[in-house]
């Protein structure tokens, strides 16, 4: 997928109470971490400097928390909502992170009022400039966090959708392994005429290669190949409401055959049971949600 295409895909990470929260406390987590073990931004001067008592050092810290805090809950569970940034698209979603960072700079601010800064430099802070170089230290910080939590979110998703998938599998199988492992399926060439007749739980997939498919079948525990002249589209469409479906341009699966679902390199792969050694029958995004559906169904 372009980048193009997915700055148009909608935002939905953070739609739910949990995944807010997780965001804030990981972007309170990883300001203190970046902040303690890399020590930027003059830290490490004033971290040694003797005027800072170790009472000054942890309300520093402690400002940090309590302004992450306020400026990310209010930016979630409020300012969202009266800005109109829910069920966004991902670009607009990242316009809101510069918005989030400005929250955060005007926060932080307002905490300097109430706990002084290591150094003890307020009039410096009140300077424009100074707050202007701020702001994008801020953002750089805030980014960690934010896409940590994405992908995280995106990798529970993930494994969330395999699990259901392997159960509609097992379900799947169980299925027509009881009522139509036995059936014969005849397929046809391009004329219509008979060229191979095997039974259901034989065909382990079908794979196509322009012209022609080849059936690639189970008999005496080995893997058979037959070609049939035709179009794949065509041998599916004989074997409609039959656990043979097709799940990439070039690829049709017998369901009752598949042992889980995986990932790798971020493409997806149905992994055949180990009678077959570990086949993988590769899966496009684009069929995928069809063959949950046929699970479902």
């Amino acid at each position: 997928m372009q980048i193009r295409e997915y700055l148009k895909e909608p935002f939905d990470y953070f739609d739910d109470k949990k995944s807010k929260w997780l965001y804030i406390l990981s972007a309170i987590v990883f300001s203190h971490l970046f902040l303690i073990i890399f020590q930027p931004y003059g830290i490490s001067e004033e971290m040694s400097n003797p005027v800072n008592s170790t009472l000054n050092k942890f309300l520093f810290f402690f400002s940090i928390a309590l302004s992450t805090f306020l400026a990310l809950t209010l930016s979630q569970f409020f300012f969202r909502q009266l800005f109109g940034f829910q069920n966004i698209k991902v670009e607009k979603y990242l316009f809101w992170l510069l918005i989030e960072a400005l929250i955060l700079l005007f926060i932080n601010f307002g905490m300097s009022f109430i706990i002084p800064d290591l150094g003890n430099d307020f009039e410096e802070e009140l300077n424009v400039w100074f707050q202007v170089k701020m702001y994008p230290k801020l953002l750089l910080i805030l980014i960690f966090p934010f896409f940590g939590t994405v992908i995280y979110i995106a990798i529970k998703r993930l494994q969330t959708e395999v699990k259901e998938l392997d159960q509609q599998l097992l379900t799947f199988k169980y299925k027509y392994d009881k009522t139509k492992q036995k059936e014969t399926l005849n397929l046809l060439d391009e004329n219509n005429q008979l060229d191979i007749a095997l039974s259901i739980n034989e065909i382990v997939y079908i794979e196509s290669s322009n012209q022609y498919v080849v059936v690639n079948f189970i008999k005496n525990n080995t893997i058979k190949k037959h070609i049939v002249r035709n179009r794949l589209k065509h041998i599916l469409s004989q074997t409609e409401n039959l656990p043979i479906k097709q799940c990439h341009r070039s690829f049709a699966v017998n369901l009752i055959h598949v042992k889980h679902l995986t990932r790798k390199n971020g493409k997806a792969f149905l992994v055949l049971n180990t009678n077959f050694e570990g086949l993988k029958i590769p899966v496009s995004n684009s069929f995928l949600e069809a063959i949950k559906k046929d699970l479902d169904n």
